[in-house]
């Protein structure tokens, strides 16, 4: 991940300018007239949608958003519609979500302006899923289209090639650009442009479009239209019953993400509620990783957090709690790691930020030793609530006590996922997934026995503020097999408190009560998550460690994508990085 530098709102003679390409976002006047005509009408939208269970745009060059808000505006609209529109779009310098809300405030779409400033993400680099209305997704690619557009996993319909003209931007009309988007083109995609330069031309010819002229708008005389001529990605059928074995977050997530595809998902649980492994703790912690050269344990946690950022505020079961969290390194080697990566990556302060110990003993209501990394939007949630939550949907039906001994016994679903931990190896013994199974033990204060603390404090585990002074603290990592707490487990979580504050209060360790559960964890701490190769029926949803809780959602969405044949909201290195078959011998 590299910094991002985000668009500044300059205005030259009545226009919106660009000082970084010395150029206009949009003609003088009728920005929206030009969206409809050159954009909309030139990919014969929106009758090319229509009978269309899923179609999906992709826009190179988001800027203020006029083309997607025009479009969303156009699909609302339409009584025809498609069920399910995904829109992507690569931005190098988004703007920031107050100058998106007033570019458009005296503009008939203001109101979805507004809308997707609500929504709009931090400006760090990489995939960005927004939810908006019901069946519009919104996929933002932050960065340089020349590397991000090779690195999505997805079937296009229509394609908006909007940037800065030819001569000022050439990046964004690079003929191995043109290559990138014809190798993701579904038969007969349309594109769409304002320019018609000869290069422009002879790269969209040459990657297979047969390209016309045809009228333009305002002051520009022509604009461009093209058809892919070549054979492009067929369409899949989509399943219409799914399976999901797991009624924690892996298996809730990714029930929910198939119900809202149109799948009739059945979920099945041998134990008597949801949620009872390692998703029954009461609160979990949701933040994001730090790493030079952000490898892809760092890139899909981060990714993760953004998204739940964006979803939590929505899910009223989850009890998202919002409070930030302090991260402390383990040992000197910890700190200068974390801090060289800092100036590698240079994130947004508000998604993570260096702070000395005074200023954070200030953030957290209590003394620490040493300052740490701050995440200011880091926060808990109650697990178990958040699988309630997802697992609340028409499309979904449960069936808990319900042992299933055999793949055989799910033969009449057109999909099966195995979201059940370490149990996946019991279904799928051939297999042979690597998986470890780590204790994990927590240990809950009372009420006012950690007062005053207003953070998240992290290290080797973390403690956590709840309501009227009480504090989860955990977690430990145990090698044997006993599922109820113990005193060793309270006093490791005593030790753990007493490390992570200065003013740490005396406990008792034989009066605490506490929790534990096992984690499924694989080689490297990433997930298995995909489906299986030569099992094409199959998928996996498991190995997600100690932070499934921040990982779910996202991988939720990314299989029901792949199971669905929808745009991912993954790139292709991640979904590679944690593909189920990755431990079989050969494999790269």
């Amino acid at each position: 991940m590299g910094p991002l530098t985000p668009a500044t709102r300059h205005d030259r003679d009545g226009r919106l300018w660009s000082p970084t390409y010395r150029d206009v976002y949009g003609p003088r006047h009728g920005d929206l007239g030009q969206a409809e005509q050159v954009f909309l009408h030139g990919c014969d939208l929106p009758t090319g949608w229509r009978g269309r269970d899923d179609f999906t745009v992709l826009e190179t060059g988001f800027g203020t958003g006029r083309n997607f808000l025009c479009t969303w505006a156009a699909w609302r609209d339409d009584p025809h519609r498609c069920q399910r529109l995904h829109y992507i779009a690569a931005e190098l310098h988004p703007f920031a979500a107050e100058d998106l809300r007033q570019l458009h405030a005296d503009t008939p779409l203001a109101a979805l302006g507004a809308r997707l400033a609500a929504v709009w993400p931090m400006a760090v680099a990489g995939f960005h899923r927004l939810p908006l209305d019901a069946g519009l997704t919104l996929t933002l690619l932050f960065g340089d289209a020349r590397d991000s557009v090779p690195q999505l996993d997805a079937a296009i319909d229509a394609f908006y090639l909007d940037g800065f003209a030819p001569d000022r931007n050439p990046a964004l009309w690079e003929p191995a650009l043109i290559q990138s988007l014809a190798d993701r083109a579904r038969p007969g995609a349309a594109v769409a442009s304002y320019s018609v330069a000869g290069p422009v031309r002879a790269a969209l010819a040459a990657a297979g479009f047969a390209v016309e002229k045809r009228p333009g708008y305002g002051h520009k005389r022509e604009a461009l239209r093209a058809r892919y001529s070549g054979q492009g990605l067929a369409p899949t059928p989509a399943p219409r019953t799914a399976a999901v074995v797991g009624a924690g977050v892996a298996g809730a997530a990714v029930a929910r993400a198939l119900a809202h595809q149109g799948v009739a998902v059945t979920v099945f649980d041998q134990a008597p509620a949801i949620a009872q492994g390692a998703s029954g703790n009461p609160r979990a912690a949701v933040r994001p990783w730090l790493n030079r050269g952000d490898p892809p344990t760092t890139a899909l946690t981060r990714s993760a957090f953004l998204h739940a950022l964006a979803t939590l505020p929505s899910e009223p079961r989850a009890d998202w709690q919002p409070c930030g969290l302090l991260h402390l390194p383990k040992d000197d080697r910890d700190r200068e790691r974390w801090q060289a990566a800092l100036a590698e990556q240079q994130p947004p302060a508000e998604l993570m930020h260096w702070i000395d110990a005074d200023g954070a003993s200030i953030r957290c209501g209590r003394r620490v030793s040493e300052g740490g990394l701050f995440i200011p939007q880091g926060g808990h949630v109650d697990p178990a609530g958040r699988c309630a939550g997802w697992l609340d949907h028409p499309g979904i039906t449960l069936r808990l006590q319900h042992r299933i001994d055999a793949l055989t016994e799910l033969a009449d679903f057109d999909v099966v996922v195995l979201a059940t931990a370490h149990d996946v190896s019991r279904l799928l013994p051939e297999l042979a997934l690597p998986l470890s199974r780590v204790r994990g033990q927590l240990s809950l204060l009372p009420a006012g026995g950690l007062p005053g603390l207003k953070t998240g404090i992290a290290r080797d585990g973390y403690v956590l503020p709840l309501a009227d002074g009480a504090a989860l603290v955990g977690a430990t990592y145990d090698r044997h097999d006993d599922p109820r707490p113990d005193l060793d487990g309270h006093r490791a979580n005593v030790d753990r408190l007493q490390a992570l504050m200065v003013d740490a209060p005396p406990l008792d360790p034989a009066l605490l009560v506490g929790r534990a559960a096992f984690r499924a964890v694989l080689p490297g701490r990433l997930p298995a998550v995909g489906r299986l190769p030569g099992q094409p029926r199959i998928a996996l949803a498991t190995g997600y460690a100690s932070r499934g809780v921040t990982w779910a959602g996202l991988l939720g969405e990314a299989l029901a994508a792949q199971l669905c044949d929808q745009p991912s909201p993954l790139p292709q290195q991640l979904i590679r990085a944690i593909r189920p078959d990755r431990f079989q011998p050969g494999t790269s």
